[in-house]
């Protein structure tokens, strides 16, 4: 069988390109202005078989666009004799590159490459000479116009400006704002969500599966996705990159990644402890105090060690030592040991077997901190006990209780908000009252009753006077802000220890809603008793003495 080789008669492609660098209301750069100028210009010079290709909307920072790449396929199948562009610029702004077709590609294929606004024609070799520095130049021009767009970005950005492409999920553009973020009604409820899940201690596994096992949609939009495995399939990493996101404070975050070069399509992540936010940027779908509860929580929480038993950790993140502040780690008793209790024969729960002990200890010995072991089960009834105290409290009277817990907390937040009020009014007139005798001291100067020296002397004593007020005003602020903070807290943590007023029994939404963390203090002996203290050191006020009704 013989084969024939396909013959293209070769044509004359017209290349356009445009980019939002170019600039959108520049109308000589139009697609529709190239064209005509590249066709006039061909058919002038007699190439009248020629095809354009068009890539409206791509940058010449890279080669990696649709039409240029068909034109390329193109060359490489013989199917063209000659390429036109408006100027050299439309090819690429990378010299590199453009260099590389120009100088390279093209001839290898007997492509014949003109610009036409640059006088660039490779058939013509003294014009083709200056055609690298021209390349040079088109692509500083590039360089510039993109740090240009990177820092007007940057501007918008650290304005509180959303300069992104699509905004995260729970938030939308507002209509009459595109820099501005606004709830989206539809979504935002989820987030509220996968909050909550976080706030009540579930890791971002098990909120992950609990939204699948809820057929959550990862997105409102239905269309013919409904069935699809996708659809409702929400990973760990999804799921943690929205509990980390300061967006959903109300915040806005600058950066997640740094560009390494100006045309380099590879980033480097900005770490979280070096991310810069601006808060207060539009509205919330959970609180400042919320997401900052949520990271704490995120931060804390350990990877559990040790044997395996079916005892679930319950108080995973919360328990430390007293001593060196560690964290204090799950232990099992030995596998092989009997499951059942030596004074009764019933069968233990696994709760029964398990046991906390420093991890300091736990890995550098006796010699460093001492084990500050307890029974899970210790522990366990000691906290329940304990909540279900504070909320008989602050059911029987909020008010008492709210008092009582006020005067246990740090004294010197707190201040006699009447008193307080007054001396503010006393040092603000008392300023004002020292301006209007300032311009009274200025008048005799100026009259000549008041001397040089008497003058200074007196507004310097004035001008001490009055900076002693500010700073007690600013002082008074600072207090009554202290003040106003503590009174939220502490009224807060009552509506939520009252939730648990009927707790029969503990779980991680009750421990990570209600308790900061558990020290556990060392084994002490106290008349041949052993004693061991443990501090529970609640959300919002801290730890709380017995509080005597």
């Amino acid at each position: 069988m013989s084969r024939k080789k396909q013959v293209y008669e070769k044509i004359t492609a017209l290349y356009c390109r445009i980019s939002l660098d170019d600039g959108g209301d520049n109308e000589s750069m139009s697609i529709s202005n190239q064209k005509i100028m590249l066709r006039d210009f061909a058919e002038k010079h007699g190439m009248f078989q020629y095809e354009y290709y068009v890539d409206d909307g791509y940058t010449g920072r890279n080669f990696n666009r649709p039409a240029f790449q068909r034109m390329i396929a193109d060359i490489e199948a013989g199917k063209i004799g000659c390429v036109v562009t408006k100027d050299l610029s439309r090819l690429g702004r990378n010299y590199i590159e453009a260099g590389s077709y120009i100088e390279i590609f093209f001839p290898k294929h007997n492509v014949r490459y003109i610009a036409i606004a640059d006088g660039v024609d490779s058939l013509t070799r003294q014009e083709m000479d200056i055609t690298p520095f021209k390349n040079i130049l088109n692509d500083m021009y590039s360089r510039d116009i993109s740090k240009k767009v990177l820092a007007g970005i940057t501007t918008r950005s650290r304005q509180g400006k959303f300069c992104g492409g699509t905004p995260p999920f729970g938030l939308m553009r507002d209509p009459e704002d595109k820099g501005h973020l606004i709830i989206d009604p539809k979504t935002a409820p989820i987030i509220r969500k996968i909050y909550d899940y976080a706030l009540d201690g579930l890791g971002c596994m098990r909120i992950s599966k609990r939204l699948m096992e809820e057929k959550i949609p990862i997105t409102h939009v239905k269309a013919n996705t409904e069935f699809d495995a996708n659809y409702y399939s929400w990973g760990g990493a999804r799921i943690s990159h929205i509990l980390r996101n300061p967006f959903y404070k109300g915040a806005h975050l600058v950066f997640r990644t740094h560009q390494k070069g100006i045309r380099s399509n590879t980033y480097d992540i900005i770490p979280r402890d070096q991310w810069e936010v601006i808060e207060g940027c539009h509205e919330a779908i959970v609180t400042p105090e919320e997401w900052e509860q949520v990271q704490e929580l995120i931060d804390r929480r350990p990877t559990i060690q040790g044997n395996s038993c079916p005892f679930y950790n319950l108080f995973h993140g919360l328990v430390y030592c007293a001593t060196c502040g560690k964290s204090m780690q799950v232990r099992y008793e030995k596998v092989g040991r009997t499951g059942k209790n030596r004074f009764t024969g019933e069968m233990r729960e696994p709760i029964d077997k398990a046991y906390y002990i420093c991890q300091t200890y736990n890995r550098m010995g006796c010699k460093v901190c001492s084990s500050h072991k307890i029974e899970a089960r210790d522990l366990y009834n000691l906290v329940l006990k304990d909540i279900q105290e504070l909320a008989a409290q602050a059911m029987k009277d909020a008010d008492a209780f709210y008092q009582r817990l006020s005067r246990r907390m740090e004294r010197r937040y707190l201040v006699d908000a009447s008193q307080t009020e007054k001396e503010r009014q006393r040092l603000e007139a008392r300023n004002q009252e020292i301006d209007g005798m300032f311009l009274s001291l200025y008048t005799d100067k100026a009259k000549g009753i008041l001397t040089e020296q008497r003058f200074v002397k007196l507004t310097a004593a004035l001008e001490q006077e009055q900076e002693s007020n500010q700073k007690r005003l600013h002082d008074l602020a600072m207090m009554q802000s202290r003040a106003d903070a503590q009174e939220s807290e502490v009224r807060t943590f009552i509506k939520e220890i009252r939730r648990y007023a009927t707790i029969e029994e503990l779980d991680e939404a009750v421990l990570n809603r209600l308790i900061s963390r558990i020290l556990i203090g060392e084994v002490k002996k106290v008349d041949g008793q052993k004693v061991q203290e443990v501090r529970i050191v609640y959300n919002f006020v801290g730890e709380i003495p017995e509080i005597a009704a």
